[in-house]
């Protein structure tokens, strides 16, 4: 996935770099960018030694970019799916009837979606310093 973005700031190597989110993004929030704020800042290693300024391309892997998707939706997703057929069984094998079954696989369900985001949360600072899911400038973009 390539993007194009312009230098605003370098500090000790690393540069922040405003982008412009395309119509094509959609609105699914994953670049925390709000409807009425099409642009967005990257912070990024200053591998081509550009300047405040300079136009530049930035690359994240798609192949990347879609495990980082899986674990934002995925897992969570699983989690949900996993809790409320889970609870279900369980309350029906205590012996619950079929509405407190429902209703303990619906508390089962939020119980485990919000233990898998809170898994996810607390795995985030690991996550975040592998660089395999971090963005890379490519080269510094000539007009």
């Amino acid at each position: 996935m390539l993007e194009f973005g312009k230098i605003i700031e370098v500090d000790n190597g690393i540069a922040k770099v405003l982008i412009t989110r395309h119509a094509a993004c959609g609105d699914c929030g994953a670049c925390q960018v709000g409807r009425e704020n099409l642009n967005m800042i990257l912070t990024v290693e200053n591998t081509v030694g550009g300047n405040p300024g300079d136009k530049v391309e930035i690359e994240l892997k798609t192949e990347n970019f879609l495990f980082a998707t899986l674990i934002m939706y995925g897992i969570p997703l699983l989690g949900l799916i996993i809790g409320l057929v889970g609870g279900y069984y369980a309350a029906k094998a205590l012996g619950y009837n079929e509405n407190l079954s429902q209703m303990i696989a619906a508390v089962a369900g939020l119980l485990v979606i919000s233990m898998s985001y809170m898994a996810i949360k607390m795995k985030e600072s690991a996550i975040k310093n592998m660089n395999k899911f971090k963005p890379v400038l490519i080269r510094i973009v000539k007009d």
